[in-house]
């Protein structure tokens, strides 16, 4: 167990920087600062073009390609671990253990 908590921590920290990393694409302020200051706040849209969600598909499947990989990590070593367990059984749990 101490090995699937320390890898999953090692694994979050792996993906830290994609969920904080800023998008390559330049920011829409063009279609924002074009909206008149009379205009109310709950009607304003930003147009998204294409070229945008194509970019933003492309990076959704990146970040779900990544925690695929992660979750197959993570199978891989609960089947080590349970391996473990099943040819020495429990470490903490011994006859002669206090």
């Amino acid at each position: 167990m101490k090995t699937l908590i320390r890898s999953l921590l090692l694994l979050s920290l792996t993906a830290a920087p994609l969920a904080v990393a800023g998008s390559a694409a330049p920011a829409t302020t063009s279609a924002i600062s074009a909206v008149s200051p009379a205009a109310d706040s709950q009607s304003v849209s930003v147009q998204v073009t294409r070229e945008e969600t194509a970019l933003f598909r492309t990076h959704v499947r990146e970040l779900e390609a990544t925690v695929d990989g992660m979750r197959r990590e993570v199978a891989l070593l609960r089947d080590e671990e349970d391996a473990r367990l099943r040819v020495i059984g429990d470490p903490d749990v011994h006859p002669n253990w206090p």
